[in-house]
């Protein structure tokens, strides 16, 4: 398992082609060494909870992260491979 989600694109590219192109990039590499990401996102950021929904990501988790605050945890996992 292997979280992702930090892209650093300037917020006028939040939720346009190219941050869903380097979405796709980063997990189609990711699942070529591990079977799940996670997505570590804060409970109010609606938006970013719903985009990895979206793509198919399922609440995995509510917990408190290293710095005390409460943060949600999704899980995608790899899909099967289509012969």
């Amino acid at each position: 398992m292997v979280e992702i989600g930090w892209t650093f694109l300037a917020r006028a590219y939040w939720g346009g082609r190219y941050n869903g192109e380097m979405k796709r990039l980063m997990l189609e590499h990711a699942f070529t060494s591990v079977k799940s990401v996670i997505f570590v996102i804060g409970p109010d950021n609606h938006r970013s909870r719903r985009a990895v929904e979206k793509i198919g990501a399922v609440l995995s988790l509510t917990m408190t992260d290293a710095k005390g605050r409460e943060v949600v945890v999704y899980e995608l996992t790899q899909p099967p491979v289509r012969k």
